[in-house]
């Protein structure tokens, strides 16, 4: 996930009418996907010298936070790797170590995230290929001599790039590997479908990838869940009736709840929770946004902080109560209620850059689960 799902509007605090148009706006960032991504900070200004490129950014949460990260500017047309250096008045300075896109310069919309790469290739060599799986989205593949898989699921406005940086822990281990693509991604890897279901529907595409990899003589199947990608793997496990093959699940900054969610992220603008339940109850009951084409949701009913899993698989949920964008209370509370829960807790770090923040104690929590798992 990128933007925030609450927009910082100030008609939540007027009049009727105000509040009447900002739920409407708030329900539709929620429910309708564009293509375009923005961040909300600046890169303030780019210096060269000696051959290295430092870019100084804002001081905020995110820049504050430790570790190499992705910084994305344009929509995600630039893109460069970034480490951090000192911290100035006006800001904190990031050695870039690496460009994958269009050169940086000052501009707005920028924002810092996880990925440390868009492509396979930029993790090393492993060999790939991209395959289409039968709901007609791509997938990037590997291959292992091993019918044991793991099934790699992204988060909102993401892409596969967010998962590819745990490809070479799960080689090491033995894994082949699936990266899938949301119908909402953008073709031609996804199929540009722009309305959300927010994983009451989308858990289908686990199902179909997982269909695919017992197609290609998997056994024993892992599912890895970015944020709202954990919601998918949550939904499809609660409710797919193809689960024999499927032998453990991971979450990293799981968005398990949207309402609770919303409540976060409302208060972050300056809004109190009543708005964000507000808007909850009007995408479920607005005719107007079912005239739209927008799905009618009760997002009580499939969250997954609030009842047991329907299955009892082994799980391992790592997270971060400085998270900043979904509600880490939610991965306490799943972890309470579901036995074989296993949960790590990355301080300081945000939202999917536990692996950035301390990449050791993340592949060590990842390899000793799967030890449990006996695989």
């Amino acid at each position: 996930m990128r933007e925030g799902l609450v927009s910082p509007c100030h008609a939540a605090h007027g009049g009727q009418l105000l509040r009447f148009i900002a739920k409407y706006v708030a329900a539709f960032r929620l429910l309708w996907i564009t293509e375009r991504v923005k961040g909300d900070f600046k890169i303030l200004r780019v210096s060269e010298t000696n051959g290295v490129t430092r870019i100084l950014l804002p001081h905020n949460a995110d820049t504050a936070a430790p570790g190499t990260q992705s910084l994305f500017w344009a929509s995600r047309k630039g893109h460069a790797l970034v480490e951090p250096a000192e911290s100035v008045s006006e800001g904190r300075w990031f050695k870039v170590l690496r460009n994958f896109g269009k050169p940086p310069k000052s501009t707005k919309g920028a924002w810092l995230s996880g990925w440390l790469g868009e492509l396979l290739e930029h993790f090393g060599s492993l060999k790939y290929e991209n395959v289409q799986l039968p709901n007609g989205t791509l997938a990037t593949r590997t291959s292992n001599s091993s019918t044991h898989w793991v099934i790699h699921v992204h988060g909102r406005k993401a892409s596969i790039g967010e998962t590819l940086r745990n490809f070479s822990l799960f080689d090491d281990l033995g894994f082949n590997q699936i990266a899938i693509s949301h119908e909402t991604d953008p073709k031609p890897l996804g199929l540009g479908a722009q309305r959300s279901f927010l994983g009451s529907r989308e858990w289908k595409q686990v199902e179909d990838a997982v269909r695919y990899a017992q197609s290609e003589g998997a056994t024993k199947v892992l599912l890895f869940g970015w944020s709202l990608g954990g919601m998918f793997v949550g939904q499809y496990l609660n409710r797919s009736n193809s689960q024999n093959a499927v032998v453990g699940a991971i979450f990293d900054s799981p968005m398990f709840d949207v309402r609770h969610t919303l409540r976060f992220q409302a208060t972050l603008v300056g809004y109190n929770s009543q708005f964000a339940d507000e808007v909850c109850d009007l995408i479920g009951s607005s005719r107007l946004l079912r005239i739209f084409g927008f799905p009618k949701l009760d997002f009580d009913s499939f969250s997954l902080s609030a009842k047991k899993l329907a299955t009892n698989v082994p799980s391992l949920v790592m997270y971060s109560k400085n998270d900043g964008y979904v509600a880490y209370e939610d991965a306490e509370t799943f972890s309470q209620l579901n036995e074989n829960t296993y949960t790590v807790d990355f301080p300081g770090a945000r939202h999917c850059r536990l692996k950035n923040s301390d990449s050791p104690k993340y592949d060590k929590a990842i390899t000793e689960f799967v030890s449990t798992l006996q695989i």
